[in-house]
C-alpha cells in the first residue's frame, strides 16, 4: 500500500509541475486550451505512475536490514521460503489463491534493496513442457535458473533430474505437497552454460 501511495503522490507532483510549465509557456493562450491542459496533466500523472510503479526509486535513497522487510515493502504474497546469497537473495512466495511466486532481491552495502523487474528471462519450453526461466541479479551476470512443472494448459510431468555444466545444486520446492519447480543459483553466467532436465540438453541465447 505505501509502494503505491508514494507513487501515486510522486506522479500528482509531475502532473501538477507539467500543468504549471504548460500555462507558463503558453502564457494567455493556456486559458482557451484548457481542456488540452488537463488531458497533457493526466497523460503525464498515469505516466507517471506507470514508470514508478515498475522502477523503484527507493533504491536511490534507501535500503532494508533484512530480506523479509523489502519484499513486504510493496509485496503481500506469504513467504514460503528466503535463500540468501553474498549480493542477492531468492523469496519463494504463496499467492492468496496458491500460485507460487519467486523474485529476486539484490543486496549493495550490506542492505536489502527492492526488486525491479526487467531482471526475469523466460527463456525455453521443455518437450514435456516444463518452463525454464532466468532470474538476474541486477547489475550482474549471476543468476538463478529455475525450472517449473506446469500445473495448466498442456500439463507437464514433474521433473526428476535437474542438472547442468556448472554442478549447480538444484533445489526442489513443493507445494503443498507436489514438487512444483526447482531452482539452481549460477553465477557469471555465459554462452557456455548448458542445462539438463530429464536428460534434455537446453542452451540458452
Amino acid at each position: 500500500m505505501l509502494y503505491m501511495i508514494i507513487r501515486i503522490f510522486l506522479a500528482a507532483v509531475a502532473a501538477a509541475v507539467a500543468f504549471v510549465a504548460f500555462q507558463y509557456t503558453q502564457g494567455a493562450r493556456a486559458r482557451s486550451k484548457s481542456g488540452q491542459l488537463k488531458a497533457y496533466a493526466a497523460a503525464v500523472f498515469f505516466g507517471a505512475v506507470l514508470v514508478l510503479y515498475f522502477l523503484p526509486v527507493e533504491n536511490l535513497i534507501i535500503g532494508f536490514s533484512t530480506p523479509e522487510s523489502a519484499f513486504g515493502y510493496n509485496n503481500s504474497d506469504e513467504i514460503m521460503e528466503i535463500c540468501e546469497y553474498d549480493n542477492c537473495a531468492l523469496v519463494i512466495a504463496a499467492t492468496g489463491d496458491g500460485e507460487i511466486t519467486t523474485h529476486v532481491l539484490p543486496k549493495k552495502d550490506g542492505k536489502w534493496k527492492l526488486e525491479t523487474t526487467y531482471n526475469r528471462r523466460r527463456d525455453v519450453t521443455t518437450k514435456n513442457y516444463c518452463m525454464v526461466e532466468r532470474l538476474y541479479v541486477p547489475n550482474a551476470d549471476d543468476c538463478f535458473v529455475i525450472v517449473t512443472h506446469s500445473t495448466s494448459g498442456n500439463i507437464s510431468d514433474v521433473p526428476t533430474n535437474v542438472a547442468d555444466s556448472r554442478n549447480t545444486k538444484f533445489m526442489a520446492v513443493a507445494y503443498p505437497d507436489m514438487i512444483t519447480f526447482y531452482y539452481g543459483f549460477v553465477e557469471n553466467m555465459d554462452n557456455d552454460y548448458t542445462l539438463h532436465v530429464d536428460g534434455e540438453k537446453i542452451k540458452f541465447e
